[in-house]
């Protein structure tokens, strides 16, 4: 956990804390997102979007029944009083005990990298998506809500779900223009 306690700057609390936001961060992104895959497809952009969008939930749902599974503390709730968690006294338990495997903050973010990644095949969006997932992973580590096995974990899985998905979703449209042809 040394990011936690190594990387301290006031700065970085700020970005860490943004990019960990799902309303400040993740929405902004999602509608980036919308524009974007509707001016790659076009109308069917909406719909490719619609599906990731249902990637995303169907992968939150996974990472939740693993979640109740595993039953794995996040360190700020196990080993409050070694965590620095930005904006809390010292001590702080955070977040509910046993939802710590896997990080579904990660696993969202892989999800929708690998996802479009693959499914545009379009190399700077998918490297930059990569990065933004990397960015989430460490903020997870660095506001310590996670160790880095529950965000590593979280990383597979969603690069793995998010294949699969991309797989899925190609071969309807691959379907849909030989049915147009």
């Amino acid at each position: 956990m040394w990011i936690n306690q190594g990387w301290v700057n006031t700065g970085l609390d700020v970005f860490f804390a943004w990019v960990s936001s799902r309303p400040a961060f993740a929405l902004p992104l999602a509608l980036c997102l919308a524009w974007w895959c509707h001016r790659i497809w076009g109308r069917q952009g909406l719909m490719v979007w619609a599906l990731l969008l249902i990637t995303i939930g169907f992968g939150d749902a996974i990472g939740a029944l693993l979640k109740d599974l595993m039953q794995q503390p996040r360190p700020c709730f196990a080993i409050p009083d070694l965590i620095r968690i930005p904006g809390r006294p010292a001590g702080t338990a955070c977040g509910p005990a046993l939802t710590g495997w896997p990080s579904n903050h990660t696993l969202n973010y892989c999800t929708v990298a690998s996802f479009l990644g693959l499914l545009s095949r379009d190399r700077r969006l998918g490297g930059t998506l990569f990065a933004i997932a990397l960015l989430v992973g460490l903020s997870r580590i660095y506001l310590g809500k996670h160790y880095p096995s529950q965000v590593a974990a979280g990383a597979v899985i969603g690069l793995s779900w998010g294949f699969l998905a991309a797989w899925l979703v190609s071969l309807r449209l691959r379907l849909e223009r030989e049915r147009g042809k």
